[in-house]
Parts: structure tokens; sequence; C-alpha cells
């Protein structure tokens, strides 16, 4: 089974990315830059 795109809430964006990075062998991109917003999410 692959899974290619997951969402969650989390308090600690950062930790969460390095947990599934580090232990479930995932793959972090860049972030979503909103034009509209004007901000990264």
């Amino acid at each position: 089974m692959r899974i290619e795109h997951i969402a969650m809430y989390v308090n600690d964006l950062e930790a969460a990315r390095d947990f599934f990075v580090t232990y479930l062998d995932g793959q972090s991109n860049d972030g979503y830059h909103n034009q509209t917003a004007g901000g990264w999410l």
C-alpha cells in the first residue's frame, strides 16, 4: 500500500514532519505558498 497524501492537525508541524521522515520513510516538500493570502502554509 502506498499513501501519497495525508492531512492532520498538529501543534508542532516541524516535529510531526521529522517523525514521519525519520521513522516512516516519508518525504517532505517545500510547503505550499498561497498566492492569494500572501503567506506560507
